[in-house]
């Protein structure tokens, strides 16, 4: 396969899996702002410092409301990681490799693209906008399920899969990070308890885990073990430990990982390593940035190794 195909084929799963997590995102804030009294602070600035999308909205916003934050998320297309600029290049890497991704596949992002784009103006209405990110969720969710159960398990299936863990290991920690904003933002301690389970029991909706969580767990949903259960479980398809494993399986099986496995489980080590963090303070934010930056450097050891190597003389 050549480079330039398999970073194609690797982006198009990353670019479905953000399109997917940046539509939870949104709608498990949304969905807070509907479940807890006005009198429980929660601000809409928190997606885009979530998102480290700081410098560009500061740069193309005047305010931090809902529609500027919720535009920038959602719908601004000069915005290289909206949830539109993200469909969109799916779509693109989609159609530039149709030749060895099944036909359905590629009809499948572009109608949900062009859907997308048709009804837009939904994301400024709460009501409105959560019935249209349900709808693209599921339809991320069948693309998943299509491409796993109609593609050969090939080098080509491996490259999806490999962006899809790295771009699902990143985004739970990035949820993680909307329940211990929401935590630290509580002013008075007081105030934040008897709202805290609906917070969590949301949070654990949104990325489609509250039935596992409540069957492993079986107490009280608490900040920590959703915590715990969100980053180590090593047998729920979204935790971070389980993309990490599924991510290294997949590097096995591909020619020339230099040094990959080896980073592949330092940063397993270091998920293990650091048990537990008291919920909304800085050291779990530190975390949970740090475990995103290795995740990156992963990331770009693919480029070194597939996407973009250099020549040898």
């Amino acid at each position: 396969m050549l480079s330039r195909v398999a970073e194609r084929v690797y982006w198009s799963a990353r670019y479905i899996e953000r399109v997917e997590n940046t539509a939870r995102l949104a709608r498990v804030h949304s969905q807070l702002m509907f479940d807890l009294p006005k009198a429980v602070k929660l601000n809409w600035y928190t997606l885009v410092q979530i998102t480290s999308n700081e410098a560009y909205f500061e740069e193309n916003y005047d305010g931090r409301n809902e529609k500027n934050c919720m535009t920038m998320l959602l719908s601004d297309r000069n915005n290289p990681t909206s949830l539109i600029s993200s469909l969109w290049w799916a779509r693109e890497n989609m159609r530039t490799t149709r030749d060895i991704l099944p036909r359905e596949a590629w009809i499948h992002i572009n109608e949900l693209y062009l859907m997308v784009k048709e009804n837009q103006e939904d994301f400024q209405s709460r009501s409105k906008r959560n019935q249209l990110l349900a709808k693209i969720i599921k339809a991320c969710q069948a693309w998943s399920g299509m491409m796993s159960s109609t593609m050969s398990q090939n080098t080509t299936y491996r490259f999806l899969k490999l962006g899809m863990g790295i771009e699902r290991a990143d985004m739970t920690t990035r949820m993680l990070d909307v329940g211990g904003f929401f935590v630290a933002q509580a002013s008075d301690e007081t105030e934040e308890q008897p709202y805290d389970s609906i917070l969590w029991v949301n949070l654990l909706k949104s990325v489609s885990a509250y039935f596992m969580y409540r069957q492993k767990v079986q107490v009280d949903i608490q900040g920590q073990q959703v915590v715990d259960f969100l980053i180590h479980d090593p047998e729920f398809a979204r935790s971070v430990n389980y993309c990490i494993d599924m991510v290294k399986g997949i590097v096995n099986k591909l020619p020339n990982t230099d040094g990959l496995i080896a980073d592949l489980e330092a940063l397993e080590a270091f998920t293990r390593e650091n048990e537990s963090f008291e919920v909304g303070s800085m050291a779990l934010h530190d975390y949970l940035d740090a475990v995103q930056l290795k995740l990156s450097s992963i990331h770009t050891k693919f480029y070194e190794i597939w996407f973009n190597p250099k020549e040898v003389a």
